[in-house]
């Protein structure tokens, strides 16, 4: 297990607006699948989209967005993404392929940030306390994103609750159980 040190954890009581991604924009990362998927979510409500992060799939990410008049925010790689948008990011998507422990979803959680990430990706299951802390899609079923995505957007208080129980469950991967 990786270590993940809680944050101060914010229990916004605001509809989620704001979706993230952030990561490497390559192809193991899979942004292109997060854009999709926002792009048939957003026919049925309305949201901002933002992509945290650099990479050779840049271009082709900025091409999709422009061709689906997507109204994305590209912010670039950014150090430390979780502190400096700690009052913007009111959901954030995972859409790896592939990883082992994805730290950027163990950093998410550690902020109280509600979750949507990939089944049976590496810890995804384990850290999303297999979709009771979160949401788990089945990987690379752009059906079950948006469905997902849908679900959180119609009800963020179940998304915020869901969310304070994998902080809580953090535990395991706290100082005690992994540095010491």
């Amino acid at each position: 297990r990786n270590y993940f040190p809680k944050k101060n954890y914010r229990f916004s009581s605001k509809n989620i607006k704001n979706i993230f991604f952030i990561g490497r924009l390559v192809q193991s990362k899979d942004p292109h699948f997060f854009l999709k998927g926002c792009n048939l979510a957003r026919k049925s409500k309305k949201f901002n989209i933002n992509i945290v992060g650099e990479g050779p799939d840049k271009e082709k990410l900025v091409k999709f967005s422009k061709s689906n008049k997507l109204n994305v925010k590209f912010h670039g790689f950014i150090r430390n993404p979780f502190q400096v948008f700690k009052n913007k990011i009111d959901l954030f998507c995972l859409t790896s392929q592939y990883d082992g422990t994805p730290n950027v979803l163990g950093e998410a959680i550690s902020c109280g940030i509600p979750c949507l990430a990939p089944k049976n990706v590496g810890s995804c299951n384990e850290l999303l306390i297999n979709g009771k802390g979160g949401y788990l899609y089945s990987q690379n079923q752009i059906s079950s994103f948006k469905k997902k995505l849908l679900n959180i957007l119609h009800n963020p208080q179940s998304a915020k609750l869901k969310a304070k129980k994998s902080y809580k469950y953090l535990e395991l991967h706290g100082k005690k159980n992994t540095l010491d």
